[in-house]
């Protein structure tokens, strides 16, 4: 077995998850996940990391940025909210995402980004028409349609990552 090849493919093992974890906390994970399976893909020749398997890997990726998408802008449109929550939201989301990952990894990073979703949309709303209970209606549907959304694009990273262990060599 060949050393430099066990370690470029623990190296992109490594990586990958790291995307993961980028995704979980609202950053662009599986676009790392992606540009890591293009680099293998491109040492090795493009023979097991091929265009077919690369062109599934982005199929994946623009589908979990869909979900994300639509799930927290139904989420939104559903109480009316105003722009400034919602990117407020997304905002908030990602650094209650890093918050939480800083306090626990995992399932930390999740809760973090949702609160941080939650409470960003809540104060914007607030902000932009002094209701106290709209702002909690609005904050309230676009942190489960944001959860949703990232719960489905992790589990989209996930599958990225299994799918490029699958296709790795380890043997030259």
């Amino acid at each position: 077995m060949d050393a430099g090849l066990t370690a470029l493919n623990l190296l992109v093992i490594v990586v990958a998850v790291i995307g993961i974890g980028m995704t979980a906390i609202g950053l662009p994970g599986n676009w790392l996940i992606l540009f890591t399976a293009l680099g293998y893909g491109y040492l090795e020749t493009f023979v097991h990391m091929n265009t077919t398997a690369l062109l599934i890997l982005l199929g994946a990726l623009l589908l979990g940025e869909l979900a994300e998408f639509v799930a927290g802008a139904m989420g939104a449109k559903k109480e009316k909210a105003s722009r400034a929550a919602i990117v407020s939201a997304f905002i908030g989301g990602i650094f209650g995402g890093i918050i939480g990952t800083g306090i626990m990894p995992g399932l930390g990073s999740i809760a973090g980004a949702v609160g941080g979703s939650f409470a960003a949309g809540y104060l914007a709303e607030y902000a932009a028409t002094g209701d106290r209970e709209k702002a909690g209606r609005v904050a309230r549907s676009i942190m489960i349609g944001q959860a949703l959304g990232l719960i489905f694009k992790l589990a989209v990273a996930i599958g990225m990552v299994a799918f490029i262990i699958s296709k790795l060599t380890w043997a030259g």
